[in-house]
């Protein structure tokens, strides 16, 4: 009994062990899936640090919980968050609380504010719902044609959060709308919620209508965002690097590199070995046993005659049986994990095909470059001597 408890706590201390190992790179990837795929407003941002503080991401809390008051003066969990007090109407520091350092998130903070950004977007927002219930959703002949015509010549930056967010709640053809419609504007904004879309949207017509949105924008293409969700799950790295690779985006190229093979949770089970001397298990019986002999069947042959009975016992009583416990140890490996959608957009980016071999990749690369430079260099070399 002894032995057996202490082999459940050593199994115990592995698996606990095994979880621990991974517990640190599955928290990084599911912080990267929220942070890409939420809203750049003072509620998600204290939905995610509630989230940091759950699972013990004290820093990464502490930095969206500045992020909520920075867009929310007022936000009160924030504000709590961070120690701070209502005194006389106002928020006040607590005595050691750290000051709030200018952080930026998207385009907020990003420098000085057009002042007619808010009301212009406040009069989108209200314009594109209206076109939304008047026409998008309408049975009326003709209605559709009509309401995609008038959101598609909407080229207002301050339009993108409330294209995204009320066509982003609509229906596929909206959502798909919505894709198309933030692929025309300019800045950031648009395109951060674009990849959001590419990323999120469990649709697989909306997230390619987003990423060819991406693809045909000159500037503004979200790298920043689609480079960071390669670090994500393994859904979201795919979803990236199909992007990545649609676009054509030769920036991308090196982290792609190292994304051909990803470190990946793997859980297996196995049943733990059994001591040699361990029975398969007992029982206990009380009670009467009453044998019987059923279907007996002459059998003739020649110069003989014989029986063939059916022989065997009813047990009439209390029977408890007791079976040797089975131990199941499972155990969380980290395996590295070829990433095929990675490959085809390096040959979709390069035209070259060095399969899964990083360092072959890593190699043309850098011999590329160096071609390129030298070329370059020369080109400038030969107009300098036309000059003189």
């Amino acid at each position: 009994m002894n032995r057996f408890l202490l082999s459940s706590a050593l199994i115990l201390s592995m698996a606990g062990a095994a979880r621990a190992i991974d517990y640190s790179a599955q928290l990084e990837r599911e912080y990267t899936d929220r942070l890409l795929t939420m809203d750049d407003a003072a509620a998600a941002h204290v939905c995610l640090a509630t989230w940091c503080d759950g699972v013990g991401l004290a820093k990464r809390a502490t930095k969206h919980w500045q992020h909520a008051l920075l867009r929310d003066t007022d936000n009160q969990a924030a504000r709590k968050a961070l120690g701070y007090v209502r005194r006389n109407m106002k928020w006040v520091r607590a005595e050691d609380a750290p000051s709030l350092p200018p952080l930026a998130f998207g385009a907020t903070g990003s420098g000085p504010k057009d002042p007619t950004f808010e009301q212009r977007r406040r009069q989108l927002s209200r314009e594109i719902q209206d076109i939304s219930i008047t026409y998008l959703s309408s049975l009326g002949p003709g209605a559709w044609d009509e309401g995609v015509q008038k959101i598609l010549m909407i080229r207002d930056p301050a339009a993108a959060e409330p294209l995204a967010r009320i066509l982003g709640a609509g229906s596929v053809e909206m959502r798909k709308l919505g894709c198309e419609t933030l692929g025309q504007l300019p800045g950031e904004d648009a395109a951060r919620r674009l990849v959001k879309m590419a990323l999120a949207d469990p649709s697989v017509e909306v997230y390619k209508a987003a990423v060819a949105a991406l693809e045909a924008r000159v500037e503004s293409r979200g790298l920043r965002q689609l480079l960071n969700a390669l670090n994500g799950s393994e859904n979201i790295l795919k979803r990236s690097a199909y992007a990545l690779g649609e676009m054509h985006e030769w920036r991308a190229v090196p982290t792609l590199i190292s994304k051909l093979k990803t470190a990946e949770p793997r859980v297996r089970t196995y049943d733990a070995p059994r001591s040699g001397t361990a029975a398969p298990g007992a029982y206990f019986f009380s009670g009467t046993i009453v044998p019987y002999i059923a279907d007996l069947k002459p059998v003739v042959a020649k110069g003989a005659v014989g029986w063939d009975p059916t022989i065997g016992a009813v047990p009439i009583g209390t029977m408890v049986a007791a079976d040797n416990p089975r131990v199941t140890i499972r155990r969380t490996v980290m395996e590295f994990v070829r990433q095929p959608v990675v490959r085809e957009a390096l040959k979709k980016i390069t035209g070259q095909d060095f399969e899964f071999n990083s360092q072959a990749w890593r190699d043309w690369l850098r011999h590329h470059e160096s071609d390129r430079g030298a070329a370059i260099g020369g080109s400038l070399g030969g107009g300098s001597g036309a000059a003189n």
